[in-house]
């Protein structure tokens, strides 16, 4: 019996770690001209970057190239032999409703 709540208990808890983590892909808001045709790193997936392809309109998800990785420093996709890991940069805007982990 008490390994068994025990045993609940410890689901729980992974449940709740797994569900309850935020998970920020720096999805900008295209609110600002300067988001407009300028590719921004997807930061969870490095394979991915966003674009803003309109003033106010949602950003696309775009995929780099086989074996290459977005380079936020260079704005494009590069080979992963010359990508480098980096802390992500905040976008000009998030999206309406956006809010920080």
């Amino acid at each position: 019996m008490q390994f068994s709540a025990l045993v609940l208990v410890v689901c729980l808890c992974l449940f709740l770690e797994v569900h309850g983590q935020c998970i920020d892909t720096y999805e900008p808001g295209c609110k600002m001209s300067v988001e407009i045709n300028q590719p921004q790193r997807h930061c969870i997936d490095s394979t991915k970057y966003w674009m803003c392809q309109e003033l106010n309109g949602k950003a696309v998800l775009k995929n780099c190239a086989p074996n290459t990785g977005f380079d936020q420093y260079r704005n494009a996709c590069i080979p992963w032999i010359d990508w480098v890991w980096r802390t992500c940069v905040e976008p000009p805007s998030r999206p309406t409703g956006w809010q920080p982990c």
